[in-house]
């Protein structure tokens, strides 16, 4: 399991960009949003409100035998996701004035993105990129852009409830077992103020 810095996630968005056009924005989106890519590529206009900041995560994408299928979330779990501000504007400035149930990622010649395409021709010459720096992030996967997605929010205090909540388990013991190991600090940072309480009243 692969996770990014935010300073690395910037550079793959940078890279993005540069391998084509406007692909940073998905970039930026896939690693602070933690959405599959399923429901990134069936994500629509009509749900999301850049306004409050907030995805409606109510569909997702499943390719079957070369045709994308539109169901329910996995484990049909809907949900809302908060976007920092930063993310909220590179949507906003790359957003033409949408159709309601028109994709809010679309391939160049327009329709759902389709996994292998995307691959091919944004995803690996962009890790390629990447990685003539950061030659530790080889084998760096799309779905890698969740467990980022995690990881920072968990550096920057979010609990376990709100990580389930952003990525959709149905268990926060589902979230503990893929990222318990990130609460470390956490743990250590309450022991100390443990200490410091228990020294108040000594």
């Amino acid at each position: 399991m692969l996770a990014l810095t935010a300073v690395q996630l910037h550079e793959l968005a940078q890279h993005a960009d540069v391998v084509r056009s406007g692909e940073g924005r998905l970039i930026s989106f896939l690693g602070y949003s933690g959405l599959r890519w399923s429901e990134v590529v069936a994500l629509r206009h009509r749900s999301i409100d850049l306004l409050n900041r907030r995805v409606h995560v109510r569909e997702a994408a499943t390719d079957v035998g070369g045709r994308l299928v539109f169901d329910s979330p996995k484990s049909h779990r809907q949900r809302t996701v908060v976007l920092p501000r930063s993310v909220v504007r590179l949507l906003d400035e790359g957003l033409e004035i949408p159709c309601p149930d028109g994709h809010v990622f679309s391939a160049p010649e327009g329709g759902p993105l389709r996994s292998s395409n995307y691959r091919r021709k944004v995803w690996s010459p962009t890790l390629k990129l990447l990685t003539a720096d950061h030659p530790e992030l080889r084998g760096l996967r799309i779905h890698d852009m969740r467990h980022t997605a995690a990881s920072l929010a968990i550096s920057c205090g979010a609990n376990v409830k709100v990580v389930q909540r952003m990525l959709g388990h149905r268990h926060a013991s589902m979230t503990l077992d893929r990222y318990g190991h990130l609460y470390t600090e956490d743990l250590e940072a309450v022991a100390d103020r443990l200490d410091e309480t228990c020294l108040s009243v000594a």
